[in-house]
This record gives C-alpha cells, sequence and structure tokens, in this order.
C-alpha cells in the first residue's frame, strides 16, 4: 500500500528534469518542417527571361503580311546581360528574321539573325557577345518580320505589365506606351505604338556571364583594297561589342611614316574614326591599324589592319544636294501620320555617304531616325538624330561612312512619328537638282 509520502516520490520521479525537457524540445523543433513563405518577387534564377517557355498568345499569327519591326519596352531590377533574343512564331511568319536590341532613345546595341528556327512556337538566337544593360533603365528588344504575320495580342499592356523579376515588361504610362513596331523594308528602330499590343518579343537575361570573346571589327571605312578614296577622308572602325574607354586605337600610316591625326570612339555605335591632321596625299597607300580594344570582360581584340588608296585629286566635298540656305515651299504639311520619306539620288564619281540631313518644321517632333539603302530596298546603314533643333537642317552622322558607285541610284530617307514634314508639292521634281557631284532623280514616300 502506498503512502501520501510514497505518491510523492513517484510523482517527482516521473518528471523529466528541465535540461532533458529543453532537450526533447530542440529536437522535436528539428523534426518538424518550417514553412517559410518566400518573397512575392522574389527573382527567379537566371538565364531567364519575361515569358516562360509555356506561355504562348491568343493571337499567334496577326493577318499583316507588311514588313515589320515588333519589339516590347523591358527593364530589369539588377545589371546584368542580355545574351539573346526571342520570340514566337505563328503559322506564316516566315523569312529571315533578325533580332535586335535598342536603347530607349534608339542606339542599336545588339543584332542577331535567326537560324535553324521550327515552324511555330518560340524562338531564340544568341548574340556574339553578350550586351551589358543597366538595373531599372528602359531598353527594347525587338526583332524584323519581313512577310509580317507576327503574334499580336492587342490591350496586353493598356493597364498591366508582364513581372518576371528581375525582368519586367513595361505597362503603359511607366516609359510611354508599350508594343512598339516599325513598318518598312529591313526594319529599324521601333518606336510607333498600337492598342497597347503584345508582339511577344522576349530577351534572355542573365546575371554574369563568362566572356571569353575578345571585339572583333565587323565594319570598316574606306573599304580594304578600295582606290580613288578622297584625299579628306576619315577612318572608321566598327567593334563587334562594346569596349572599355580609353582601349581602342585607331592609327593610319604611309609606308613607316605615321599619318598625324585624332581617334575618337563613339559608344553607342561602337565605332572609332580616325580625323588626319591635313589632307592626305594623292595616290597613295594608306594602312589603318585598330587595336588594344578591351570589352568589359577584360578580353583584348587581335590588331586589325586594311590598306587603301587615295585619288589623284583634292575633292571639294563633303557636299550635300542642297545647300545650308535652301528651305521647302511647305515648311509643315498638315499631316499628322507616321511616315517614311526619301530621296532618290546619284553621285558622279565614286565616293562615301558619311551622313544624313532633312529639314524639319516645327511641329515634326519626336525621334528622327534616317536611313541609306540601295534602290532595291537593302539597308546601307541607319543612324538615330540626336540634339536636334526646333527647325531648319538636321544633320546626322552615319556610324561608318558607306561606300557608294559613281552614276548608282540610291535611296536617302528619313522616319517621322509625328508627321508635319516639309515638302515641295505639287511639282517639287519637274527639273532634277545638281550640285558638286550629287543628283536628286527622284522623290519616294
Amino acid at each position: 500500500m502506498l503512502t501520501h509520502g510514497t505518491r510523492q516520490k513517484r510523482k517527482r520521479a516521473g518528471r523529466p528534469s528541465l535540461p532533458m525537457a529543453l532537450c526533447m524540445a530542440l529536437l522535436i523543433s528539428m523534426l518538424v518542417p518550417i514553412a517559410v513563405a518566400a518573397p512575392a518577387n522574389a527573382a527567379l534564377p537566371c538565364p531567364c527571361s519575361i515569358w516562360a517557355a509555356t506561355s504562348t498568345p491568343g493571337n499567334p499569327a496577326e493577318a499583316d503580311t507588311a514588313a515589320v519591326e515588333v519589339g516590347t519596352k523591358f527593364r530589369s531590377d539588377v545589371s546584368g546581360f542580355v545574351t539573346g533574343v526571342r520570340f514566337y512564331k505563328g503559322s506564316g511568319n516566315t523569312g529571315t528574321h533578325i533580332g535586335h536590341l535598342w536603347s530607349a532613345a534608339g542606339a542599336n546595341l545588339g543584332t542577331v539573325t535567326f537560324t535553324g528556327e521550327t515552324t511555330t512556337g518560340w524562338q531564340q538566337a544568341s548574340f556574339a557577345a553578350p550586351v551589358a544593360i543597366s538595373a531599372n533603365t528602359t531598353y527594347i528588344v525587338s526583332y524584323y518580320a519581313p512577310v509580317g504575320r507576327y503574334a499580336a495580342d492587342a490591350g496586353s499592356f493598356a493597364t498591366q505589365g508582364v513581372d518576371n523579376a528581375p525582368l519586367h515588361a513595361l505597362a503603359n504610362g511607366v516609359d510611354g506606351a508599350n508594343g512598339v513596331y516599325r513598318y518598312g523594308s529591313g526594319g529599324g528602330f521601333p518606336a510607333n505604338t498600337y492598342q497597347s499590343t503584345n508582339y511577344w518579343v522576349d530577351v534572355v537575361f542573365n546575371t554574369s556571364v563568362v566572356d571569353t570573346t575578345p571585339p572583333t571589327v565587323t565594319a570598316n571605312s574606306p573599304a580594304a583594297n578600295a582606290t580613288g578614296v578622297p584625299r579628306t577622308t576619315t577612318v572608321t572602325a566598327t567593334l563587334s561589342e562594346a569596349v572599355q574607354a580609353g582601349t581602342v586605337q585607331l592609327a593610319l600610316t604611309a609606308g613607316a611614316a605615321a599619318v598625324a591625326g585624332n581617334a575618337a570612339y563613339d559608344a553607342p555605335s561602337q565605332t572609332v574614326t580616325f580625323t588626319p591632321s591635313s589632307t592626305l596625299a594623292a595616290t597613295t597607300v594608306y594602312t589603318a591599324t585598330v587595336s588594344g580594344a578591351k570589352d568589359p570582360s577584360g578580353n583584348t581584340m587581335s590588331p586589325f589592319s586594311w590598306s587603301f588608296t587615295t585619288g589623284s585629286t583634292a575633292s571639294t566635298c563633303p557636299c550635300t544636294i542642297w545647300a545650308n540656305t535652301s528651305t521647302p515651299s511647305t515648311v509643315t504639311v498638315n499631316d499628322n501620320s507616321a511616315v517614311e520619306l526619301g530621296v532618290r539620288f546619284r553621285s558622279s564619281t565614286t565616293g562615301y555617304i558619311t551622313g544624313l540631313r532633312f529639314y524639319k518644321g516645327s511641329s515634326n517632333t519626336g525621334t528622327h531616325t534616317g536611313t541609306l539603302w540601295t534602290n532595291t530596298g537593302t539597308k546601307l546603314s541607319t543612324v538615330t538624330y540626336s540634339a536636334e533643333t526646333a527647325s531648319g537642317w538636321q544633320t546626322a552622322t552615319l556610324p561608318s561612312p558607306v561606300p557608294v558607285t559613281a552614276n548608282t541610284t540610291y535611296v536617302a530617307s528619313y522616319h517621322t512619328n509625328t508627321g508635319f514634314y516639309s515638302a515641295n508639292s505639287p511639282g517639287g521634281f519637274t527639273s532634277s537638282v545638281s550640285r558638286q557631284g550629287l543628283g536628286k532623280v527622284a522623290f519616294m514616300r
């Protein structure tokens, strides 16, 4: 028979000590999983894109069959690299597609041609070198569809964007309207918008890349082995990627003698230009050498050289068809449509087109882009105008001089988003205009 004292002892003996209780509690906490909520806007691991591979458009193939460049405005929460372009391809969207990455101001940061495409679905192409972008900065990714038939979901960006952190396709109003396009053979910077349409153009983004590819020269002027080059020429080379400031060098020699002059690098166009201090000698072989260019990853280019021969006489150019004092009969046409306008022209001598001009009225606002074409519609070069005046002649220098052949027709044009262009109409071309070897032969709208 248990006494009261015995019951008390058993009760105390059955009670675990405090240290033992703590150990048991710790063991239980280790065995039971604890749920921790992830941040609502947590970034996905990269490489990443705005849309998942399983995402599809409601309208994968618009009926429009016109050549057009379509794109998406986007931002990233963090700095990093765009390594490629994606777009959703519907039935009938055939031909060669070209992807682009642009700054918001229209500078072309990267270009790639799509290869090995499937009949439909997401298509992807990688740039030759990753393109660095900055956090919280607007960029545009686009592609050129030569026969239209692009994916198009109207109203998608009207009230909301698409968020897949760290990437964001912008809603209307964050930085203007989203869903951008530009009609015309060869494409170009897409600055027009219509009904907040999602054209299903995307990027491939990574926060870091292992870049082992050094810069290369992708274009140069004068052309290698060119003859009859004007003695007043500048020498240019365009690089395959952005380079560190102060690293690229461009030198010009005649035999063993160095030519005095200045070299300057333009980061937006990735072009270095050498301007001789004086007119070059006649009928002389010159050799240009680009060296030292180092990309953001520290890869240094191999030197690149080419030669050309100057002509026998000095040129009276640089020259233009119209003098700076020439003005149009109608400075502002009452038409507010986005439009590309241009002029067909020829030169009586072989030479180089270094820039484009157009006359601007005060209502012709917005971003303007200039383009040089062959007479059959092949794009030779394009440039975005900057630092424009309110009205009068506007001039933009091409990224690199473009060689043109004597007595051959070319087209110079510019694009206005707001219309209100200048014109001599009707009868502006009842006779041609010739000046310093340049001749105007027709007008195009």
